[in-house]
């Protein structure tokens, strides 16, 4: 027999996806997240191809000429921009939807409905995740299908290579923003924290040691698959790294998140 609690929490577990869902699509956060990363792809293949144009009409008279440019060149620019920009874009979206406890009226309904935090986290989790590879794929495909069209081919092996060292390491920062929402409660706050965090993780990439391991190591991985500098073997060690740290980050999350004061 079925008590009357069990089915109040299957619905509770299926609103808040629901919830989540609607927070996308009608809203324009899911909208701004892809134009982003579109628009990156779209343009960052067309400056790199007339960068001498441009550079011509910005020297003031003075000759500045860049070497032609080569296929890798057009991922590599948009690779460039889609890890400041629309990192940015994907943390604090991110951040948003996880810093449910930054209004104490919305965190106890939320937290009443719910028999563990699990219920709360995931979903939020899951689709802002989802959100962010879904628009860096599309960023890349932009990408992909002008720098073919301007520059030359890039080789489909190590795109999709770069695609799912991209995800990965999106993933992970959304990881790092959950952990960051149970430490502070603002979204400004928990967007701060996790920018921190993905910022000081390059800076110890310096101890060579340490490169192949750390998950920003996958923030270049792209382009280094398209140019040839390295094989997909070469970042199963980051990969391996950044699926534990992503799980390791959620489970403190929670973890926090359960014990937290209201």
């Amino acid at each position: 027999m079925t008590s009357a609690a069990e089915p109040a929490a299957g619905a509770a577990r299926m609103n808040l996806w629901r919830l989540e869902w609607l927070r996308l699509t009608r809203t324009p956060r899911a909208l701004a997240l892809g134009t982003v990363y579109v628009l990156l792809g779209l343009t960052q293949p067309v400056l790199t191809k007339y960068q001498n144009k441009l550079l011509s009409h910005a020297g003031n008279g003075i000759r500045i000429y860049a070497p032609p440019p080569k296929p890798s060149d057009g991922l590599s620019s948009y690779i460039s921009q889609a890890s400041l920009l629309g990192l940015i874009v994907v943390v604090v979206l991110a951040a948003g939807a996880l810093s449910f406890d930054s209004r104490p009226g919305l965190a106890t309904f939320l937290r009443t409905r719910i028999t563990n935090i699990w219920q709360l986290v995931t979903p939020r989790f899951a689709a802002s995740a989802a959100a962010a590879t879904i628009a860096y794929l599309l960023g890349t495909l932009a990408a992909w299908y002008e720098t073919g069209l301007l520059i030359g081919s890039l080789p489909v092996t190590g795109v999709l290579a770069g695609i799912l060292c991209g995800t990965a390491y999106l993933v992970f920062a959304v990881a790092v923003t959950t952990l960051a929402a149970s430490f502070a409660r603002s979204t400004l706050a928990t967007s701060g924290i996790t920018l921190v965090i993905l910022l000081i993780l390059p800076i110890t990439s310096t101890f060579h040691a340490l490169d192949r391991w750390l998950p920003s190591t996958l923030v270049d991985a792209p382009v280094n698959l398209v140019s040839g500098a390295h094989q997909l073997p070469y970042y199963l060690p980051a990969l391996a790294v950044t699926v534990t740290a992503s799980a390791a980050a959620l489970a403190t999350a929670v973890l926090r998140l359960q014990s937290r004061e209201i």
